[in-house]
């Protein structure tokens, strides 16, 4: 008589599950050496196959991440120019408008068209008498800090000419300044040293010169009237003493 489905599938049903006791007898096994305790893995072991598995996971992740592309941006291509400006640390972005005024120029001023500048700025002037560069730098005050702070300070201002063209006259009164209330001062001309000032701009070297005043805080502007009635060259000046 055959044996049936049945049988057959329980009896190795049977027979890997005494082949499975018979395994677990052997490693529960006492040791050759007599001892009575049954072999188990170490934390050494069992500390390096986690090891072995971490790297396995973090492998499986660099290879899906390379085959992807790098998530949802895979497939985009950058605009042409965006990589070259992006890779230049602190570039201005191209959609600012460009600058119309050029650095470092040269005001001109004359007659028919005064200048407004600030200080230290050289401005090139021209008269009927000559050509030459005038530069204005202050104003200079005695003391800061002080407090309560005064309604007036003295100040004093540097201006300077040079390269001059021709001779060309220098006169204390073609100094105005004038104060953010309007009212209008006549400063002391003086040499760079002290002393009397030139009376004239001579070609081949600059000349300097100091105008002293006494000037509430606050803005104002420095005028130069060599010719006519009106100011060719004003700066603008700020008195501060807190």
């Amino acid at each position: 008589m055959q044996p049936s489905l049945e049988d057959t599938i329980g009896g190795a049903g049977r027979a890997t599950a005494a082949g499975a006791e018979s395994t677990s007898a052997s490693a529960l096994a006492p040791a050759p050496d007599g001892g009575g305790r049954a072999k188990r893995l170490g934390p050494r072991a069992v500390s390096a196959a986690g090891v072995l598995a971490a790297l396995l996971i973090v492998g499986v992740l660099v290879v899906l991440l390379l085959t992807t592309g790098g998530g949802s941006t895979a497939g985009r291509r950058p605009q042409p120019g965006v990589a070259s400006k992006v890779s230049s640390y602190g570039g201005l972005p191209a959609w600012l408008p460009k600058p119309k005024v050029h650095v470092g120029r040269v005001l001109h001023a004359s007659v028919l068209h005064p200048a407004l500048s600030i200080q230290g700025e050289a401005v090139s002037v021209d008269l009927a008498s000559g050509r030459l560069l005038a530069t204005a730098v202050g104003p200079e005050v005695p003391e800061e800090g002080r407090f309560p702070v005064p309604p007036v300070t003295p100040v004093t201002f540097l201006v300077t000419f040079a390269s001059a063209s021709k001779a060309i006259s220098l006169s204390p009164s073609a100094f105005t300044l004038i104060d953010e209330q309007g009212k209008v001062y006549h400063p002391k001309m003086t040499a760079f040293g002290g002393g009397a000032p030139p009376a004239r701009i001579t070609p081949g070297r600059p000349i300097s010169v100091k105008l002293h005043d006494i000037l509430p805080t606050g803005d104002g502007g420095l005028s130069w009237t060599p010719e006519g009635a009106r100011p060719i060259v004003t700066w603008d000046y700020t008195v501060e003493i807190d």
